[in-house]
């Protein structure tokens, strides 16, 4: 059972999801992007690539910059993606969305209910934080 599984097996059409919601459709459009938009995971990428990299140089450092690079041509300026990269933003919601990343590398496993209650307040939907909690897991994997 992985910590975001509901613990019933696929023959009884269990849903898949960390919320008992969303069904296994839903994570498999998640997957493809179609959740989160291009900003949100662009800031997630880059606070995982600087937890990854620190200040380090080679090639973690030319993700970071090319990182940076999708951000200026998604709209993003310069101050946001640094207080991305450290996991805040100018922007509540994106805020709300990097301090859950940060719970999720804190403490790995389900995610704790308060943190996701906090998600949903900033008016993220149960496919987008199943979607947080992939890309959290596949980067940190």
């Amino acid at each position: 059972m992985t910590p975001h599984s509901s613990g019933t097996g696929a023959r009884t059409g269990a849903r898949t999801g960390i919320h008992s919601g969303a069904p296994a459709a839903d994570l498999t459009q998640a997957a493809a992007g179609a959740g989160l938009d291009q900003r949100t995971r662009i800031r997630i990428d880059l606070f995982l690539a600087r937890r990854r990299t620190g200040a380090g140089a080679g090639a973690a450092a030319l993700k970071l910059l090319a990182l940076r690079e999708h951000g200026r041509e998604a709209g993003m300026n310069t101050a946001e993606m640094l207080a991305n990269e450290t996991g805040h933003s100018h922007e509540a919601r994106a805020s709300a969305c990097l301090a859950f990343v940060a719970a999720l590398l804190a403490q790995p496993g389900a995610p704790a209910p308060e943190a996701l209650r906090r998600m949903g307040d900033a008016g993220y939907r149960p496919a987008d934080i199943d979607e947080v909690v992939a890309r959290v897991g596949r980067e940190t994997a």
